[in-house]
């Protein structure tokens, strides 16, 4: 990947990969971690208020014969809706998430995964996602999702845990703030 433009349902500027600018994902997670042989591995691009995954399903991750598990569907879509804040700095936990999937997803064809910010009420934090085709952009599942703000003993506990949060994120918000200014100065 080159970080340039690449294809989304349209060209958009990439703006940060986390794991290039120092995320930590030696973890255990199910959906981002590195260390769990049967996760997802996931690896986001970020923005303001959004987050995006590229993801090919394995067949350990099957419902159906050729189909992924509507559980693993709901999991990258939590999970990439999750890092749409989480890249932020804000720390947050799912209290609601509703799924409608609306065709099969493919094993073994790349889909891709967006989530984004849609409401930021303090206490709550209100978000939507998308699994789509990669190859033509039809929409496969939706899904909008509630978080909670994680208790700041939680947050600060999870902090020692993945050591080197706040410096990954400054990088993350330094490049998602040069790419806004970049495409500020560009309309005018």
């Amino acid at each position: 990947m080159d970080h340039g433009e690449r294809e989304v349902r349209r060209a958009r500027p990439l703006v940060a990969r986390l794991l290039d600018l120092g995320v930590d994902f030696e973890h255990w997670c199910f959906a981002c971690g590195r260390l769990n042989p049967s996760g997802l591995q996931l690896d986001f691009d970020v923005s303001t208020n959004s987050a995006t995954a590229r993801y090919t399903g394995l067949q350990r991750h099957q419902g159906y014969d050729g189909s992924l598990h509507g559980g693993v569907v709901a999991a990258l879509l939590d999970e990439t809706m999750g890092w749409a804040i989480f890249h932020q700095g804000i720390w947050g936990v799912t209290a609601k998430l509703e799924v409608t999937f609306k065709r099969p997803v493919p094993v073994g064809e790349e889909i891709v995964v967006s989530g984004q910010l849609v409401n930021d009420r303090g206490r709550t934090i209100e978000t939507k996602g998308t699994v789509t085709r990669s190859s033509d952009g039809t929409v496969l599942a939706e899904a909008t999702a509630i978080f909670m703000r994680m208790p700041d003993e939680r947050r600060a506990e999870l902090e020692k845990r993945y050591s080197r949060t706040d410096e990954a994120f400054a990088r993350v918000r330094a490049a998602v703030a040069a790419e806004t200014q970049h495409e500020e100065h560009a309309r005018t």
